[in-house]
């Protein structure tokens, strides 16, 4: 189970931009205090706390959308169904990525309204608070954000199907994420150069093999079981219950025979 979580944070830490770009200025503003040209260090721990909280929360609740796919998959014979969705949507964002960044103009989707007005209302109630509360609340409320880096890495929480190791999961991504952010939140300019320009297509790559991960990391098949396959793991070696006649049941719990 390591090898998810490990790999959510390889692929966190390198595509950690993409939250630089979509945080940053929401940390600017958790963090803010007037008479300060720096922000205290309890601001910024509060409010990459209400990160924290909420990404696992997320996450928790993905791996149970995921452990209710597999179990309905599995009434109809269906293995591996929701690792398959996961690693599937894992594979559309990064070729959409892809395709953008070598010029292929794709339409972008739209934000509903609904979704814009929650992170409005939202962020005007969190500037309604003391700057503590403010800074976590803000953090909180960074699922509103259409981030479509952040959802990639619930589509991996998906695929997990258990709602504890995919709020681990998120952790990681959360981890991966620190390192850019807090160089952001202490004045440190991002990375420039030819590594910031080549960034973008290889968190792309990163997602790709996230993908290949997610579907294989769990030993996934996806398939219908043939009739009279043995489901349990040492089927073939249970010994058989009826004698040579086929008229008797041996009792396997006290060896009684009944007829």
């Amino acid at each position: 189970m390591i090898v998810l979580p490990a790999a959510v944070f390889a692929a966190s830490l390198v595509g950690s931009t993409h939250c630089v770009g979509m945080c940053g200025a929401f940390l600017a503003l958790a963090t803010a205090e007037p008479g300060r040209d720096r922000a205290a260090w309890h601001l910024h721990a509060a409010y990459h706390a209400g990160r924290l909280a909420t990404y696992t929360s997320l996450g928790a609740v993905a791996g149970l959308v995921g452990s209710k796919v597999d179990l309905s998959a599995g009434l109809v014979g269906v293995q591996g169904l929701a690792a398959t969705i996961s690693a599937s949507l894992l594979a559309v964002f990064a070729i959409i990525t892809l395709l953008r960044l070598a010029g292929v103009r794709l339409p972008a989707a739209a934000i509903p309204r609904v979704w814009q007005r929650a992170v409005e209302r939202g962020h005007r109630a969190a500037w309604s608070l003391g700057p503590l509360p403010r800074a976590a609340a803000i953090g909180l409320l960074t699922t509103l954000l259409p981030c479509g880096w952040l959802y990639a890495f619930v589509a991996a929480a998906v695929g997990v199907a258990d709602p504890f190791h995919a709020a681990l999961v998120m952790g990681a991504f959360w981890l991966g994420t620190l390192p850019a952010m807090i160089a952001l939140g202490v004045g440190l300019r991002a990375l420039g150069g030819r590594l910031a320009a080549r960034l973008p297509a290889l968190s792309a790559i990163t997602l790709l093999v996230l993908c290949v991960v997610t579907l294989f990391g769990r030993g996934v098949r996806v398939g219908l079981e043939l009739p009279g396959t043995p489901t349990h793991p040492n089927a073939a070696n249970l010994p058989d219950c009826h004698d040579a006649t086929g008229d008797d049941v041996i009792e396997l719990t006290s060896g009684a025979r009944t007829p």
